[in-house]
């Protein structure tokens, strides 16, 4: 069985579960091919090589972010091609997943298994009175579990649709409709630039929309922002965040030790190539 696992990660929360995903889904009868929603020219051909879909992207708002939309909008119908659809959370989405089961549904896809993965916050500006982030084995420990129970699921094909329900729907409502009437301002010109930025291009390089730019060592934010929050995260001297009143205080640098994002543009890059 050949699988493919589009995903779309920021500051590497998804990536992390989308390869621990990989792992285990990978076994004599099943080969995974990841890839970086950010950078898929053509889905379709993807998804008509594959037997199996999954689609893994972070919770805005108990909505989702642009590329993931974008991208299942180009999706041609695939009727009773099979899928599955996991997002990582801070805390409770609702219907995280249901809501984009729901589209690939509308496309004739075939969605047999929905997953919710509770991550560290890395909204480190707006939720700055939060301690940061300290990566523990049990935390490592606690997530490969679940990645495995989710991955047997869908080896063995048995239905689990966590978050399709009314009550779910109801719940990631109220959370979706003020996020949504308010997401166009929240993208607006959404990175503030610090006067302590060095223009040392970290975050030009890793920002996936090509946001930022160096112009004559001074850095320019060009309003494509999709509030990812990677360039916050990893700008050595925090000089970047979404809002006049948060600074960041305590960047978040990954969910485990030794978790580099630079391992997460390798991966865009080699589609690039």
């Amino acid at each position: 069985m050949k699988i493919a696992i589009m995903q779309f990660s920021g500051t590497g929360n998804t990536y992390y579960i989308s390869n621990l995903l990989r792992d285990f889904l990978s076994t004599a009868q099943s080969t995974v091919d990841l890839y970086p929603i950010e950078k898929i020219s053509d889905p379709n051909q993807i998804i008509s090589k594959c037997d199996l879909l999954g689609i893994g992207y972070p919770i805005y708002g108990s909505d989702i972010p642009k590329p993931v939309r974008s991208l299942i909008e180009r999706f041609d119908n695939f009727q009773g091609k099979r899928a599955f659809v996991f997002c990582t959370q801070l805390m409770y989405s609702g219907d995280g997943a249901a809501y984009v089961a729901k589209m690939l549904i509308k496309k004739g896809f075939s969605v047999r298994q929905l997953a919710h993965f509770n991550m560290p916050n890395n909204l480190t500006d707006y939720l700055n009175f939060l301690p940061g982030f300290k990566p523990s084995v049990k935390f490592e420990k606690r997530k490969r579990r679940q990645a495995e129970r989710f991955a047997k699921l869908i080896l063995h094909d048995r239905k689990r649709l966590k978050g399709m329900n009314i009550f779910s729907n109801v719940l990631g409502l109220l959370q979706r409709f003020p996020f949504q009437k308010f997401e166009q301002s929240m993208y607006d010109h959404a990175i503030k630039i610090e006067a302590n930025c060095i223009g040392c291009g970290r975050c030009v390089d890793l920002c996936p929309v090509d946001n930022l730019t160096l112009e004559s060592g001074i850095l320019k934010e060009n309003n494509r922002c999709i509030l990812c929050y990677r360039c916050i995260n990893h700008c050595p001297v925090n000089a970047l965040h979404t809002s006049k009143n948060h600074l960041t205080k305590h960047p978040y640098q990954g969910p485990v030790n030794g978790f580099r994002i630079d391992d997460v543009m390798k991966e865009i890059l080699s589609e690039r190539t």
